[in-house]
């Protein structure tokens, strides 16, 4: 990984979008026709997965970085 200025949240957020349009695609899904038909527990549920992704995501990402810095 680089050190480059970006905010750490660009990449997983891209990251995820790529992986949610590669699962959509495999299994013939459009998003437009899912957006209104999930339910208000189910959007709140998937937002919480992004949500507990990122933070690991982030955890291991600073963990990656320390452990680069004391070699």
């Amino acid at each position: 990984m680089s050190d480059s200025p970006k905010k750490p949240e660009i990449v997983p957020n891209k990251l995820m979008d790529l992986l949610v349009n590669d699962v959509f695609s495999k299994h013939g899904i459009d998003k437009e026709k899912i957006k209104g038909s999930l339910s208000e527990e189910k959007k709140q549920m998937l937002k919480e997965m992004v949500e507990d992704l990122s933070k690991r995501v982030d955890e291991f990402v600073q963990q990656t970085n320390a452990s680069n810095k004391k070699k």
